[in-house]
């Protein structure tokens, strides 16, 4: 009696699941034909309406900027390959051609009027694309402008009321009303569209009711073949408040009970999990992947917000380490900088590129440079590039930046730092072996001591600069300025001394060189003294034998 039972209700339930299987069926099969139509119409408006919107209206901006620039071509650039002159070329050449292909291609799917029109358009813009090129072509030097007569012969084709703006205006007037004809079918595609989702919707809700009256009546027969699955689940379900999990899993059929023998397994799997995962919580591990069967698991978001709590004191505590290490960082980053500007500080140069050197391998950064306002000369004071580093390599640049121009400039007016992860173009390239790129991020820190900046610090890298790092050079900026400024002074005193050295040592050579020849004039003139003495006697022995000559 009861296997008979059974049997009708087994029979019931699959005449019931037929039945509604049967409905679901016609409804996929109405309801695929409703969206295909609609898929159809949408295909039309994104494959054809639009495109051809798009390139008839391409098509006239075509138009309207040829005779425009056809304009600038005749009566303002006379310089040959001007942009504009290049960009009317680019029409021509390349750019109706390309448009000319496209139109053609989904003009394929147009009524026949219609591609009768567009050949109408292409005959007239191959037409008055033909006349451009011809004035084009006899205007290609400025020679060519100063020929009134040539000038003559084009001002008529190119005036105002002249053959080719009615020929462009023709054109305009055929597209306008291509492109409106393609609208009016958008337009006629959108209402169909609504149309039909709107008897979708309808149909829809009436078989959805349908669907429900039929669902009511097979869980109703289908209920009373259920309780002893049901009761088999209750046993289960009381062992499992004790805390007592089942070791076999519970045979799953194909039907209510099926699922709900399926949700027993899985909450047993769960618990599972819950209890494996509440170990790995033990172990340290709170990267493990779980879910709370939902918002009412208490045990499993209890679990969850343990581990989210330990997870929390552990990252805090490996942002304390990373501070730490960051701070360590720093304070090694001081006393290695320091003392390297403790070496070779006679050596301007010298120290500039170990300073730049060091401190782009310490940030871990691509390329350096370093920047002081050259003030030697009074009424020429500038920026100059005195030290650059990239790639493990020292680069030799000579570049002179003039004040307030550019980034670097701006640094030293405004007294700031300027951090940029969005490079000005052309601004700086980091050049390697393997070519060239533009950094990702840019810091430039102005070396200053008591308010007064002597120079800036630019650093490019591919990767960001970390705000602790930005910290530690703008800290050493300001040793580094109060090095290179003691070091420039003292470069321009030992200048200063060996001029003064170079003088004294010019000085005394031209001290000695005067003696010489004080005691040359002074041996000069005893000579002739000498001279003028002998040359008396002579003249005192001359009279004396004169005047005994006489005397005789």
């Amino acid at each position: 009696m009861k296997k008979k039972i059974t049997f009708k209700i087994t029979a019931k339930i699959a005449i019931g699941f037929s039945i509604l299987t049967l409905a679901l069926i016609i409804n996929t099969l109405l309801v695929n034909s409703f969206v295909k139509k609609n898929r159809q119409e949408n295909d039309n408006i994104r494959l054809i309406y639009h495109p051809s919107e798009r390139l008839l209206t391409s098509l006239r901006d075509q138009v309207n900027s040829s005779e425009l620039l056809l304009k600038n071509w005749v009566y303002a650039d006379k310089t040959p390959n001007t942009p504009d002159k290049l960009r009317l070329k680019k029409i021509h050449e390349e750019d109706f051609i390309k448009l000319k292909h496209d139109l053609l291609v989904v003009s394929d799917d147009w009524d026949s009027t219609d591609q009768i029109e567009l050949k109408k358009v292409f005959a007239l813009t191959d037409s008055l694309f033909a006349q451009q090129i011809s004035i084009t072509d006899r205007l290609v030097t400025p020679a060519n402008y100063n020929n009134s007569a040539l000038m003559a012969s084009i001002a008529p084709a190119v005036a105002a009321n002249g053959p080719i703006t009615k020929a462009s205006e023709k054109i305009l007037l055929l597209t306008d009303e291509l492109v409106k004809h393609q609208q009016i079918h958008i337009q006629d595609s959108r209402t169909t569209v609504d149309k039909s989702y709107a008897r979708l919707s309808h149909f829809i809700a009436i078989t959805c009711i349908c669907l429900i009256v039929l669902s009511i009546m097979i869980a109703f027969f289908s209920v009373r073949s259920l309780v002893v699955s049901i009761e088999h689940i209750k046993k289960v379900i009381q062992s499992m408040s004790k805390g007592i999990l089942p070791e076999n899993k519970i045979r799953e059929r194909n039907d209510e009970i099926g699922e709900m023998s399926k949700a027993l397994n899985e909450l047993v799997s769960r618990l599972r999990a819950l209890s494996g995962f509440a170990l790995e919580i033990g172990r340290g591990n709170y990267n493990n992947n779980f879910k709370p069967l939902g918002d009412s698991d208490v045990l499993g978001n209890a679990l969850l917000q343990m581990r989210d709590d330990l997870k929390a004191a552990a990252d805090e505590e490996a942002k304390r380490k990373l501070e730490d290490e960051h701070r360590n960082w720093a304070t090694t980053g001081v006393a290695k900088f320091s003392d390297i500007m403790r070496q070779d500080n006679d050596k301007f140069d010298i120290l500039s590129y170990n300073i730049i050197s060091n401190l782009v391998e310490y940030l871990n950064a691509n390329q350096g440079g370093i920047f002081v306002i050259n003030d030697n000369n009074k009424s020429d004071i500038f920026i100059e590039l005195i030290s650059c580093y990239a790639y493990n390599r020292r680069k030799f640049f000579e570049k002179r930046i003039e004040m307030n121009e550019g980034l670097t400039g701006r640094c030293i007016l405004e007294k700031e730092t300027i951090y940029l992860t969005e490079i000005p173009d052309n601004y700086t390239r980091i050049n390697s072996g393997l070519g060239d790129a533009t950094p990702r991020s840019l810091l430039l820190v102005p070396l200053m001591m008591n308010d007064q900046v002597f120079g800036v610090i630019e650093v490019a890298s591919f990767n960001e600069f970390e705000p602790y790092q930005i910290g530690f050079v703008e800290k050493i900026a300001e040793i580094i300025a109060a090095t290179l400024s003691s070091v420039k002074i003292n470069t321009h005193t030992t200048k200063l001394l060996e001029q003064s050295r170079v003088q004294t040592e010019e000085l005394a050579t031209q001290e000695e060189e005067t003696r010489q020849n004080v005691e040359e004039l002074r041996a000069t003139q005893e000579q002739s003294d000498r001279r003028e003495q002998e040359l008396l006697r002579t003249i005192e022995e001359l009279r004396s034998q004169l005047k005994q000559f006489d005397d005789q």
